[in-house]
């Protein structure tokens, strides 16, 4: 395998960060999109992907690239405070359907 294509490992504290981080954003979607099914997957170690859908008409997605869920910096407190200054939610809808808004460091 070549260097390139070698799989990161992940330490069970980026683990630990990454799912706290997941529930931040997990909980500001819920929040700004009530009424939606609110569904996420793990590109790891990539992005992390959440969609809110209402209808066929009506879904809009976050792309959340990994470091941005992993980075020690990052803590849930942090998470939330970005979500909110950085208008997830808004850019979000702001974004034809089957678009999807990239949220984070890459």
């Amino acid at each position: 395998m070549a260097p390139t294509q070698m799989a990161k490992v992940i330490t069970r504290d980026e683990e630990a960060r990454v799912k706290e981080n997941v529930g931040v954003i997990r909980e500001y979607l819920l929040g700004q999109f009530k009424d939606f099914e609110l569904t996420d997957t793990s590109d790891y170690p990539f992005v992390h992907t959440f969609t809110a859908t209402k209808s066929e008409e009506e879904r809009y997605q976050v792309k959340v690239s990994w470091p941005q869920l992993s980075d020690e910096s990052n803590t849930p407190k942090r998470t939330n405070q970005r979500l909110v200054m950085d208008d997830v939610a808004g850019r979000m809808r702001r974004k034809s359907q089957g678009e999807y808004f990239w949220w984070g460091k890459y």
